[in-house]
């Protein structure tokens, strides 16, 4: 299974929660950028453009990671 906060926390975000807004985290837009490639490479995915406007909380990004991932993969936030 595939832990979207936890990994938020191995990102050195020990206070993230599934409702956290990523933005008010403490991390400019060129960290939230750098955060967003972590993920990416990770978990083998590409976040597009388009998903990416849509992402606000960590569950938002959890569900466009859900969408990315191989169908049957586990994923909680």
């Amino acid at each position: 299974m595939i832990d979207v906060v936890q990994l938020f926390k191995e990102a050195a975000l020990d206070g993230a929660h599934a409702e956290s807004i990523i933005s008010q985290l403490g991390m400019d837009s060129v960290a939230q950028m750098e955060l967003v490639s972590w993920f990416e490479e990770r978990l083998g995915v590409r976040i597009p453009d388009e998903e990416l406007a849509k992402i606000r909380t960590i569950r938002d990004l959890r569900d466009v990671l859900a969408g990315l991932l191989p169908p049957g993969t586990q994923i909680a936030a």
